[in-house]
């Protein structure tokens, strides 16, 4: 295809003209805002890293973690994973343990009805013992759900296979077992 140079000209005009909109900026929606901090609220954060999680900073998608639609606003992602070391380095996994959020994963998340991505990888969730919350399993609009290295024991819920959107499970280096009773 070729373009004379008054079909460049409208081409310019209105890519500028685009350009000339100011960008909308997800503000947070504050039902959403004040799901994310009874989240929190069962979170252990030794680091910190949730600094940004509080009323003074009412934009929660800017929170640590937190991906926003940037027209809807809604709560799309969260990204709360840290990265387990090496088992045989003890100086690097004690760090690690310092690093890693604890607590309880609470029920509160179910309410965040637009969350397509939850990666709470790589943290000591609820101490060893304890089982994968079952009310997971109600969170339908779920795509990617990573629960690795999480310390989770017991049986894989049932409810897990209610979310029909998800095309991303990891719930490996857990304590699991599965239909067939053996670990995973």
């Amino acid at each position: 295809m070729i373009m004379n140079s008054s079909s460049i000209y409208i081409l310019v005009f209105v890519q500028l003209w685009l350009f000339s909109f100011p960008c909308r900026e997800s503000v947070c929606i504050p039902s959403e805002r004040e799901t994310l901090l009874k989240f929190k609220n069962n979170l252990n954060d030794p680091s910190n890293r949730l600094w940004s999680w509080n009323h003074n900073h009412t934009n929660c998608c800017h929170w640590y973690g937190v991906l926003c639609h940037n027209v809807t606003s809604h709560l799309l992602q969260l990204h709360l994973n840290t990265s387990p070391p090496a088992f045989d380095d003890w100086e690097a996994f004690e760090a690690y343990r310092r690093w890693s959020f604890g607590g309880e994963i609470s029920p509160c998340l179910a309410d965040l009805k637009h969350l397509n991505y939850l990666d709470l990888s790589g943290n000591y969730l609820l101490g060893e013992g304890t089982s994968i919350p079952s009310f997971l399993g109600t969170m339908t609009s779920l795509t990617h759900l990573n629960l690795s290295y999480t310390g989770f024991h017991g049986k894989i819920p049932s409810q897990i296979g209610n979310l029909s959107k998800l095309r991303y499970l990891d719930l490996s280096f857990n304590y699991l077992v599965g239909e067939g009773q053996r670990l995973i």
